[in-house]
């Protein structure tokens, strides 16, 4: 349960628009903010923190980079910073900022695909954007697209043989290893003249690779940590079968809708997804804003409806993973992370939930990201009345839920699917 306090912190920092409110509103919080930290966007606040020629490009609406905060406009504060700033006095208050962009599968291969100068294999945008992360220096990582594989790599799958998991396999590492030769491109060298120099060989490469692949595949810690990735995803295609059950089981209202995906939460998930709903709500709407689940239609293959859910739970899953990265953080005392794809549906959904800011622990999972109108204010905004699936007894209907399905998530997922199809079938 959230303390009510930061029930009530939350949405001072979600109206607020500069320093002095963020600091009274973290004040207000008293002993409830101990070991929380907060990143807010603000708009009436002067300091960018996102580097500049990374900046440039975010604010091109075509911009395969996208960041997760709204504005690059960000404001830190939590209870050791707030000391020291006061302390301080009028002196500026330095600390460290890491950040890094994650790639997704798609921008991992075409990597590799450079690396292997197959150039014509390239489309200029994607050239481009790869060009652009050479000259700007930019810090990205592959945690995404290790996450996004494990399940196709690791993961026994009804019916596939020992060679498709061993190419699958081997594809991957082999991405890795030029993921690792780009991280070591000369880039003045590059600049200059255009040419690929490598400041690490082929076999340190690999290397560096292996190190990486066995530290997240084959470690002591890979399948506990690995697992939280994956139960994010199931939870997502469990909640987008919720969604395309409703959608195309009758017609009716919205605000009847919203209330049918609520049921589906409390009664089936067992879990209330912030951004989620939000984004349901603007597909039960108008289903041209949500591009990424029209993909869906009647009469289609179950085999091809089950994989489209698959992959567009990934996609639903990339916030959650961001802000995963975001607590445990990086090298800096704050850490930023942005995505990068060139799947334009999926940009689409990224910026469809504009996040305001995030309060997380620094020493556990606890985070919850907040927009500039919390979740309950959008739905009554929108003429629809929640308010009932958030009394205590709604909350602890979901909790009970969630501990009774915690055990059997394929099968609860199995079962709703297998309604899904029957109602994608009438």
């Amino acid at each position: 349960m959230v303390d009510e306090r930061i029930k009530q912190g939350l949405y001072s920092l979600s109206i607020a628009t500069n320093a002095s409110e963020v600091v009274e509103a973290w004040l207000m919080m008293g002993e409830s903010t101990e070991d929380k930290s907060s990143i807010i966007s603000l708009d009436n606040y002067h300091k960018s923190v996102y580097p500049s020629e990374l900046n440039k490009l975010i604010n091109n609406t075509d911009s395969h980079f996208i960041p997760y905060f709204e504005t690059d406009k960000l404001y830190f504060i939590d209870d050791e910073l707030l000391i020291e700033t006061f302390n301080n006095g009028e002196k500026d208050t330095t600390f460290g900022l890491d950040y890094s962009i994650m790639l997704d599968t798609n921008y991992a291969s075409y990597i590799h695909t450079f690396v292997s100068r197959d150039y014509s294999a390239l489309n200029n945008e994607i050239f481009t954007t790869i060009d652009l992360l050479i000259r700007n220096n930019f810090n990205y990582d592959h945690i995404f697209y290790m996450i996004e594989n494990y399940k196709n790599s690791f993961v026994n799958i009804e019916g596939e043989d020992e060679k498709t998991k061993r190419d699958k396999k081997t594809k991957l590492y082999l991405n890795l290893v030029s993921l690792e030769l780009f991280k070591s491109i000369n880039r003045a060298e590059y600049i200059e003249t255009g040419k690929l120099q490598y400041e690490i060989t082929a076999n340190e490469a690999q290397l560096l690779a292996d190190q990486i692949f066995n530290g997240i595949f084959n470690s002591s810690y890979a399948e506990e940590g690995m697992d939280y990735f994956l139960r994010i995803q199931r939870y997502m295609v469990l909640f987008i079968v919720g969604i395309m059950q409703i959608k195309f089981e009758s017609k009716t209202t919205v605000h009847k809708k919203v209330q049918k995906l609520f049921d589906f939460s409390t009664n089936v998930v067992g879990m209330y997804f912030d951004r989620e709903f939000v984004i349901a709500h603007k597909y039960f709407t108008t289903q041209g804003d949500v591009k990424i689940l029209n993909k869906i239609n009647k009469g289609m293959d179950p085999a091809k409806v089950r994989q489209i859910i698959e992959n567009i739970a990934w996609d639903f899953s990339v916030p959650r993973i961001m802000e995963r990265q975001l607590v445990i953080g990086g090298k800096g005392r704050y850490f930023i992370p942005f995505f990068l794809s060139n799947d334009q549906n999926l940009r689409e959904l990224l910026r469809l939930f504009k996040v305001k800011g995030i309060i997380y622990g620094k020493s556990n999972d606890f985070f919850i990201p907040f927009t500039k109108i919390v979740t309950q204010g959008y739905f009554e905004a929108h003429n629809c009345d929640v308010e009932a699936y958030f009394t205590e007894e709604a909350l602890a209907h979901r909790a009970a839920t969630y501990a009774n399905n915690k055990d059997s998530l394929s099968q609860v997922i199995e079962r709703e699917f297998e309604k899904l199809v029957g109602i994608l079938g009438s």
